[in-house]
């Protein structure tokens, strides 16, 4: 066999020895010559679930968030709002008795209707972190009504409702560069709105102070954290209520 020949075998014969070893490889040994396909992670789905009553005295329209698979958030979205809805009847019924019993002739001119309003902002959604926050409206009697937040923020993973605690773990004053950032924040919105005249800095610095109780109405987003204050948090009841994005 003269030399060319022989060269062409041996080429042959190691071409043939790399596709045996490359098919083995490729049909024994996974994740190595087969590119592997991520898990796809399941889709977060969230649907607005509605309740609209205008049974006499009541004006109630809620909209409120649930989640396909988590049966453990949506327990909670419902039990805020049925205990809203518990306490907005139980309450005007009773000022609603009590107008009628003390002027039934005014009561009849002029009966009382009473107004539940509820919806929600929406935050981060994913398989991590379900974040809401209730806007609540309700009037109830009385010369005018009522405005407040309810939170939800709820660890998927851990199955539980977080608290600001749990964004910054092991992070010493942490409420402190929040509280100093929030601070700054609403005196700039009360001198661009004008509201500046209905608070003062003691009322600043008691509502949005360093203590927790200041900060539980948040809403996480990816960039940023929405913190909530409500009338008269910061300022007098006319002013509204106020919201400070911080970023993370």
């Amino acid at each position: 066999m003269n030399s060319k020949k022989r060269t062409s075998l041996i080429i042959i014969l190691v071409l043939l020895a790399g596709v045996g070893v490359a098919s083995y490889f490729y049909f024994n040994v996974p994740n190595l010559s087969k590119k592997s396909t991520p898990s796809q992670l399941t889709k977060i789905t969230i649907q607005d679930k509605t309740i609209n009553d205008n049974t006499n005295p009541f004006v109630i329209k809620i909209t409120y968030p649930e989640i396909a698979g988590l049966t453990d958030f949506n327990q909670k979205a419902k039990a805020i709002v049925d205990k809203e809805i518990l306490d907005f009847k139980k309450n005007s019924l009773a000022n609603d008795a009590a107008v009628k019993a003390t002027d039934p002739t005014g009561y009849a001119q002029f009966p009382r209707q009473y107004e539940l309003d509820i919806s929600y902002d929406k935050g981060e959604i994913d398989n991590n972190i379900t974040s809401v926050v209730f806007n609540i409206y309700n009037f109830e009697g009385g010369a005018h009504g009522a405005s407040y937040f309810i939170p939800l923020n709820y660890d998927i993973k851990n199955k539980k409702q977080m608290v600001l605690d749990d964004l910054f773990p092991n992070q010493l004053n942490f409420l402190q560069k929040i509280s100093d950032y929030c601070i700054k924040d609403l005196e700039k919105q009360m001198v661009a709105n004008g509201s500046i005249d209905m608070s003062d800095n003691s009322w600043i610095q008691e509502g949005a102070g360093p203590k927790g109780e200041n900060y539980r109405s948040f809403l996480i987003n990816k960039n940023n954290i929405i913190f909530y204050f409500q009338q008269y948090q910061v300022a007098a009841g006319a002013a509204g209520d106020f919201k400070v994005t911080m970023p993370r």
